[in-house]
């Protein structure tokens, strides 16, 4: 029987803070590979708030979540400089047709070629970093 340590050890969920759910989930799902496997509605104290998981069709222990910032402050921050702005890999099996597929966006950053991976730089409509990549 295996433990929920091990479990939880080999899951990645990352938080997105996001203003605009439809943008944010059309950029994931047609340029990355995402699916959702959750979209809900939270009730809090102060009102309602939507939450949005998706998860990568390469590896479904990895996921992003998409929330609406809880304050005006956080609000504030998605997408500026020095603000709330995230940094994570993912990896690829076909990154020449990802280049292909994403250089033609505005999302496109760069492309680098490594002796040990081929790595992209792309931007979503947050301001949040990704960098797909396929090992050599």
């Amino acid at each position: 029987m295996k433990s929920r340590k091990n479990n939880m050890l080999n899951t990645i969920n990352i938080c997105i803070l996001c203003l605009n759910f439809d943008e944010a989930k059309e950029f994931y799902i047609d340029n990355l590979g995402f699916f959702i496997t959750m979209d809900s509605i939270i009730q809090w104290d102060s009102g309602t708030s939507r939450r949005l998981t998706m998860a990568h069709e390469s590896n479904k222990k990895f996921s992003i979540e998409l929330m609406h910032p809880s304050n005006i402050e956080q609000a504030h921050r998605v997408g500026s400089k020095g603000g709330t702005i995230n940094l994570f890999t993912l990896p690829t099996k076909n990154i020449d047709t990802l280049k292909k597929r994403l250089e033609k966006t505005a999302f496109f950053v760069n492309y680098v070629e490594a002796p040990y991976a081929s790595f992209l730089n792309v931007e979503d409509p947050m301001g949040n970093n990704i960098c797909p990549y396929q090992p050599c």
